[in-house]
């Protein structure tokens, strides 16, 4: 099992086994790649993209894929995923980002959610296919990562949300067409609490069943600018790791701004000496990775 960092800041912290960059975000910024930071690049979601150009945005019978319309699970501004200069420029970005990483992890590389797009130029290209609507939408999405997986060389991890049932319907996505191309999954798990767990638990044995590649569970931490009222404590992050890890993930990421906010979470989840020591009782090899690594980082908060 393998844990790692997922952080906004260009940041290391210690006792994990590798660190994720949120590079080129949702909202469009990019930074510079790190030599030993995976890049983690946000594709269609770019709000700097939609800025420059407003008639790329992806677009439904319920609106435009953008921020603030609440008929989608929408937190940003979404490019049409068949916007041919953007996937062009991405692809270019991509094949970059990739000579300077160690690995590439994608989101947002699929269509917006459900019905989305119906611009002109989808429409067009839907009845030109011959094929049915949820048909030519994973076509288009397979077909895309199949060029991004020419352009990395490295290792490629594709994040997918955190739906194990209609994610073909809603965004293009069909699990075994992705695992032809991608060396591990994603699944975003992000929220801002995690008091009901086996709902968590039950999702990753889902995945475990359905994904034919290791996969990954990311979970929320500390966000830029969050209260420390408003994020998950480390007891619900220390139960939700141990639930999902005994459904079978293959390992964590741990999202927050930078180190300080994840050394913050280490020393309240090393503190949690009587919650880790009942945790045990859910047994298991993959239950005592989790607590061993928790230990492990007793010599780092110290």
């Amino acid at each position: 099992m393998k844990f790692g960092t997922f952080t906004f800041q260009p940041q290391k912290p210690q006792g994990f086994d590798f660190h994720v960059l949120r590079l080129k975000p949702e909202t469009g910024i990019r930074l510079q790649p790190v030599q030993d930071m995976y890049s983690n690049i946000a594709v269609f979601a770019d709000n700097v993209a939609v800025r420059n150009h407003p008639d790329w945005i992806s677009q439904s019978p319920l609106g435009p894929a953008k921020m603030g319309n609440a008929n989608f699970n929408i937190y940003w501004d979404v490019v049409c995923a068949t916007q041919p200069e953007h996937r062009a420029e991405q692809l270019d970005y991509i094949a970059e980002v990739d000579r300077q990483s160690p690995g590439i992890c994608l989101n947002s590389q699929y269509f917006a959610d459900h019905d989305h797009c119906t611009c002109p130029r989808c429409r067009e290209l839907w009845k030109k296919s011959g094929l049915g609507w949820l048909e030519w939408r994973r076509k288009e999405v397979t077909d895309y990562i199949a060029q991004i997986r020419e352009k990395v060389k490295k290792e490629l991890i594709l994040a997918i949300q955190p739906d194990p049932v209609t994610s073909c319907e809603r965004y293009g996505v069909d699990f075994e067409d992705l695992a032809k191309y991608a060396d591990a999954f994603n699944v975003v798990m992000f929220s801002k609490n995690y008091a009901t767990p086996w709902y968590w638990e039950m999702l990753a044995r889902g995945f475990k069943k359905l994904l034919k590649k290791p996969f990954y569970i990311s979970l929320y931490v500390f966000g830029p600018g969050d209260n420390p009222k408003d994020v998950p404590t480390a007891a619900e992050l220390l139960t939700v790791s141990v639930r999902c890890a005994r459904a079978g993930a293959d390992g964590f990421l741990y999202l927050t701004d930078g180190a300080s906010q994840m050394l913050d979470f280490q020393k309240t989840a090393v503190e949690q000496v009587e919650l880790r020591q009942r945790l045990r009782s859910f047994g298991g090899q993959p239950v005592q990775e989790v607590l061993d690594r928790v230990a492990s980082w007793e010599k780092i908060v110290k």
